[in-house]
């Protein structure tokens, strides 16, 4: 039980965290000389993509961590 809602938890963090680094570009100036930039060029001219990889890595830890605890067999 203490695996599901950790891992829970570190999924929600991890995803929150990635939507709010990626809606983070939306705001800026979507332009840069006359070309369209996405959201990942913003990010990584920013030096923000290894902040990203970390957050979805946690996201994905955090996935296998819930269904870890979800599929455990109990001892009784």
């Amino acid at each position: 039980m203490k695996k599901t809602i950790l891992g829970a938890v570190m999924f929600l963090a991890g995803l929150i965290s990635s939507a709010i680094l990626l809606a983070g570009p939306m705001g800026m100036q979507w332009t840069h000389n006359e070309q369209w930039a996405s959201a990942w060029w913003l990010l990584s001219n920013y030096g923000l993509a290894p902040v990203f990889y970390v957050f979805v890595a946690i996201t994905i830890i955090g996935l296998c961590m819930a269904l870890w605890g979800v599929f455990e067999k109990k001892e009784a």
